[in-house]
């Protein structure tokens, strides 16, 4: 066991348990981004240690402490086969807001079906208008087509879309286009954020916690395919422990976490204060709770605001 976890009621009654949780269902990628914050490939499975059962028992736990929100992320949370029935078991169990985060490269019926179903919201990434653009970001090409038409068929199902763009040296002459041609399509959620120096764009240099946004600080956590847990999917360089060494309870609610929770918040303290409100966004200081979906480090870098959260849309 890589931590030792200390059970501390006192600090988990004070965080409130979890608010929101993600799970990633494997770091494997049909995609190769160029900035994947987890080095996700088509062959990067090696991690992938939790199966179907695990997850449904992750999503029992997490609703046990309270958690009424959750995303499927990956690595492409769509090549986990399991996703259809993780989606309706989190549904019956009551799980209020439910998203998946794909590049939405490849959307069969079937899935779709199940989106539809139970109104599950869907967050993706474009990195330009331009095709050609795109695809040297994903490195793969045909990408941007299949994740456009993507968008188009969730839009004309009513469904929620987020769509975040990453700014990077590749296309920073290219954001303000991406942006009306995000709008032009009907999406209307739509944030920005900078690439953020964890997975592939690490390069050379190690990773700090000051390129966190700091609101990891907050009752949210992320549980990747090897049962890790973070306090996000961007700090698994921080991981608090394993549950497949301890029950989510007892990490939700260890002095690990809790400290770990304290060094990010002292790491980033002026994070809030750099957030730009000229953005389509919605940033903290303008009321939008919880924080973990209105800051810069979402899980596709993007800065929107969901439904039913005291966001008032006139001041994005």
């Amino acid at each position: 066991m890589e931590n030792v976890i200390h059970l501390n009621r006192n600090s988990c009654s004070e965080r409130r348990g979890v608010d929101f949780i993600w799970l990633e269902l494997t770091n494997q990628c049909n995609l190769q981004c160029l900035h994947c914050y987890s080095d996700s490939n088509p062959t990067s499975t090696a991690r992938d240690l939790l199966n179907e059962s695990q997850y449904s028992n992750l999503i029992l736990e997490a609703h046990q402490l309270g958690c009424r929100q959750l995303q499927f992320i990956g690595g492409e949370p769509t090549l986990n086969k399991g996703l259809p029935r993780l989606i309706a078991y989190a549904h019956k169990l009551g799980y209020e807001f439910i998203e998946v985060f794909s590049n939405l490269t490849s959307l069969s019926n079937q899935l779709l079906g199940v989106f539809l179903r139970y109104r599950v919201a869907v967050a993706t990434s474009v990195y330009a208008s331009a095709s050609e653009l795109h695809d040297k970001i994903t490195l793969s090409v045909g990408s941007h087509r299949r994740t456009i038409s993507n968008i188009q068929r969730l839009l004309a199902g009513g469904l929620q879309v987020r769509v975040g763009v990453i700014a990077m040296e590749r296309n920073r002459d290219a954001i303000d286009a991406t942006f009306e041609f995000l709008r032009g399509l009907g999406v209307t959620n739509i944030g920005l954020d900078h690439v953020r120096s964890f997975g592939r764009a690490q390069r050379q240099m190690p990773c700090s916690m000051k390129d966190l946004c700091g609101n990891c600080a907050g009752n949210i956590l992320a549980i990747g395919p090897d049962g890790r847990v973070a306090p996000c999917i961007m700090s698994r360089a921080w991981s608090v422990g394993s549950v497949l060494d301890a029950p989510l309870e007892s990490i939700a609610c260890s002095d690990s976490l809790f400290d770990m929770r304290r060094r990010i918040a002292d790491a980033t303290a002026n994070k809030a204060q750099t957030v730009r409100p000229q953005l389509d966004e919605c940033a903290p200081q303008f009321n939008c709770t919880p924080y973990y979906n209105c800051t810069h480090c979402s899980p596709n870098g993007s800065v929107p605001c969901i439904p039913n959260h005291n966001c008032d849309p006139a001041k994005r």
